[in-house]
């Protein structure tokens, strides 16, 4: 089990920095915008990464 987890701990993190370009970009306009329009792309940001990472096994089947 722990093996397991250990692996898919190194996967997501490889996952993660294939997308640190995509991450950065998002980061950035969080942070550049205002009110209730930052609050929602921070938030679709952080989802839209853990769903990512969640499917990884489904992307990665061989």
């Amino acid at each position: 089990m722990f093996k397991k987890l250990w692996k898919w701990l190194i996967a997501a993190f490889k996952e993660t920095l294939n997308l640190s370009w995509t991450l950065v970009g998002l980061v950035i306009a969080t942070l550049t915008l205002t009110g209730s329009a930052q609050q929602v792309t921070g938030l679709a940001t952080v989802i839209t990464l853990i769903v990512w990472l969640l499917t990884l096994g489904f992307r990665n089947d061989k």
